[in-house]
């Protein structure tokens, strides 16, 4: 499924914690690897012994050469240091916006999967700084899976609701369950009958608000059973709940109070800090949790083997 594996790295150790379950995914899948660097001019100081003040102005194409040259050099290291993995390697190094272009490069190569690393802050002030990783899973071409721990992707929670559009994260994320041999659970959150809706269908018929309550749950469970009995056929290991609360609410409330170490999620296709503020039950999870999340996106989903 995942035949061409794309890794941005911007230089720092926040960004390679990406590489390790990329290459995971890569092996197992013998995957492609893309693996790029965006560079960003722009006017800096420099040590300058000849100059009154010690430092000098490197204007941008100078600071651009430096910059692509020393870029090279280190994908170039990253490509040694994981040349052992037997995988074909591809190093990339690209200008301009640094978003738009991982974005252009996954859509111009038709790369299966975008691998980045983000901080793992949660909380909307932080992602109202506006990361690089959230204008990427605004506009992917493919599903982006954001690292935000070193921690290992054992345990993977697939949030569902039943529709298509849900769907489409399930076989991504069972694919990532398979190389890392991950245990799975399919949680599907549905709406609580209230006291008083109880009560009003208890005054047309004694006990019809429990027996929809039933039926609500039961219909969410078969559901999910006959999705995690397909998944067990091809021997994974999986699990389904079902919650009675708000989707958001419920899911949250869930990875914290569980050993959950990736979230798979399916979004809309819209872009746009507006949607991405008021937006769905994805970016709400995404904005108040530190787990790794795997986003995808309607569109054209990596071909399955």
């Amino acid at each position: 499924m995942f035949s061409k594996i794309l890794v941005p790295l911007d230089g720092s150790k926040l960004a390679e914690r990406a590489l390790a379950p990329a290459f995971t995914l890569g092996q197992h899948a013998e995957s492609e690897m893309i693996v790029a660097r965006v560079l960003v001019a722009e006017k800096i100081l420099v040590p300058d012994m000849y100059l009154y003040g010690g430092y000098g102005v490197q204007w941008p194409d100078q600071a651009l050469e430096e910059a692509r040259a020393e870029a090279t050099e280190y994908l170039q290291n990253i490509q040694a240091a994981r040349g052992k993995s037997r995988l074909a390697i591809t190093t990339k190094v690209l200008e301009g916006d640094v978003a738009d272009a991982i974005v252009t490069l996954a859509a111009k190569d038709k790369v299966d999967l975008i691998v980045m690393s983000s901080h793992g802050y949660s909380g909307l002030p932080r992602w109202m700084l506006g990361s690089v990783a959230e204008r990427v899973l605004s506009i992917a071409p493919c599903p982006v899976l954001v690292i935000r721990s070193t921690a290992t992707l054992s345990s993977i929670l697939v949030a569902l609701d039943g529709s298509e559009l849900s769907e489409r994260a399930l076989a991504p994320a069972l694919e990532v369950a398979r190389g890392f041999h991950s245990q799975v659970t399919l949680l599907r959150a549905v709406p609580e009958v209230t006291p008083r809706d109880a009560q009003t269908l208890d005054e047309i018929e004694r006990g019809l608000g429990m027996r929809l309550q039933e039926e609500i749950h039961e219909d969410a469970a078969a559901y999910l059973n006959r999705l995690a009995a397909a998944a067990r056929d091809t021997g994974l290991d999986v699990s389904t709940i079902v919650l009675h609360d708000s989707a958001a609410t419920g899911i949250l409330n869930h990875i914290d109070n569980h050993p959950v170490d990736m979230i798979a999620m399916s979004t809309h296709g819209r872009s746009g800090l507006q949607h991405w503020i008021y937006g769905s039950i994805t970016e709400k999870v995404l904005r108040n949790t530190t787990r790794s999340m795997l986003v995808v996106r309607p569109g054209k989903l990596p071909a399955q083997d």
